[in-house]
């Protein structure tokens, strides 16, 4: 089996542990002798994380490095697969769970918050595979629908666009053609889930029927929007949190359906912001800090796209593209357990990142003070590293395959880490 080559490598074999005690619970493996499922996930892992274009530049590498022999064939039919499909959706839900029971909760302080799971969402495009052709005979970008949890920042994947209808899928047709189902993410019955969505995820029509289904959204007003103020709410001003909202109104969108309208003024950018939601009584600041963290799905799609230089689809199929996208989850998930698990027991943290976080928040700070004012709570909560920093990448990367020990290994991270 390859699985006891990737053992070979400590590295490795550290990351892709999770994986190994979830597999034999997972209800859609099957003994496939030509290539197992462990063997599969881990071979898609690889093809996420190096830096090979195309899927025969991987293979050509995989194959002069280890002493595997994987086929071309074998491979790529296994990408069409809709049964490995399921097992990486199966296997990538119990991962997304094991990252909610080992990570802390940043979100701990923020009480009101507790019934909910938060997620950011966005769209999220591909070049074109190889032998990609739209029926019109051009190529399109290949667009997913990605989710990112604001409590654990595990990844996950809610749809590929549409392969035949659409050569560039609007988000909110996209996600009106999910199920409830798929929408609340494995969340229990009872609890609300809600997403923090880019002006694309604006409809307040399907707003107000997903609420039925205890699904929330958090967005931006549009510029154009003409929107009738039905009442003006109090604002608590002795919660820090609400340090920086000017006003809150109940306001009557498309169809008379009435949302909340949020006003906040940023004194670091000196911007103000409209916000909408369909969720009518968590803290108003505590919305305006929930799409502030929005942006912690575009720095990790930078991941994808800048640090593990996912670009191009793998292959043409829907199954493919889908299965491809699930494996990118896979690996963030995992690198974001595995890192958290060497601060934790080795003390092992990129302090360079850190430590120019901090000064650029001090600088900030005293910058708004020396206007005469205070550094909104919004602005300072949860200040915690998005990305896999390059070096990480990179370990991970120089550590595929080598036969080092983990002591030997955590040694080059502390080095790295202690370089400029």
């Amino acid at each position: 089996m390859l699985k006891a080559s990737f053992n070979h490598s400590i590295v490795f074999a550290k990351l892709l542990q999770p994986l190994w005690h979830l597999l034999p619970h997972c209800r859609h493996t099957r003994q496939c002798p030509q290539l197992p499922d462990a063997d599969w996930l881990a071979v898609g892992l690889c093809r996420a994380l190096r830096p090979e274009a195309s899927g025969r530049a991987f293979l050509q590498f995989f194959n002069e490095t280890t002493d595997a022999e994987l086929k071309r064939a074998g491979f790529f039919e296994s990408l069409k697969s809709v049964r490995r499909l399921r097992l990486s959706q199966e296997v990538g839900s119990a991962l997304r769970q094991t990252l909610r029971t080992e990570l802390a909760d940043p979100w701990a302080d923020f009480p009101t918050l507790a019934a909910f799971e938060v997620f950011a969402g966005d769209g999220h495009f591909h070049a074109p595979a190889t032998h990609d052709r739209h029926a019109d005979g051009k190529k399109y970008p290949v667009g997913h629908l990605f989710t990112l949890d604001l409590r654990t920042q595990a990844l996950g994947h809610l749809t590929v666009g549409d392969q035949v209808n659409r050569k560039k899928e609007h988000d909110m047709r996209a996600l009106k053609r999910l199920t409830v189902q798929t929408l609340r993410q494995g969340a229990p019955k009872g609890r609300k889930v809600m997403y923090v969505w880019d002006k694309a995820g604006i409809d307040f029509v399907q707003w107000h029927r997903w609420k039925q289904q205890g699904i929330y959204f958090i967005s931006r007003q549009k510029e154009n929007m003409k929107l009738e103020v039905h009442a003006e709410r109090p604002i608590d001003r002795t919660q820090p949190i609400n340090q920086g909202v000017l006003t809150e109104e109940w306001v009557a969108g498309g169809q008379g359906v009435l949302v909340r309208r949020i006003v906040y003024h940023c004194p670091v950018t000196n911007v103000t912001f409209e916000f909408l939601t369909n969720e009518m009584n968590l803290e108003p600041g505590l919305i305006a800090l929930l799409y502030k963290r929005r942006w912690d799905v575009e720095k990790v799609f930078d991941e994808l796209k800048n640090r593990l230089r996912e670009k191009k689809a793998w292959a043409s199929s829907a199954t493919a593209k889908t299965i491809q996208a699930h494996f990118l989850c896979l690996l963030h998930n995992l690198m974001v357990l595995l890192e958290a698990q060497v601060e934790a027991r080795e003390g092992i943290r990129n302090e360079p990142e850190l430590a120019r976080r901090a000064q650029r928040l001090a600088e900030v700070r005293q910058q708004v003070e020396a206007q005469g004012a205070k550094l909104p709570l919004v602005y300072t909560a949860l200040q915690r590293l998005t990305q896999r920093g390059v070096k990480w990448i990179r370990w991970l990367c120089n550590h595929l395959f080598g036969n080092v020990s983990w002591a030997k290994a955590l040694a080059a991270l502390r080095r790295i880490y202690q370089s400029l």
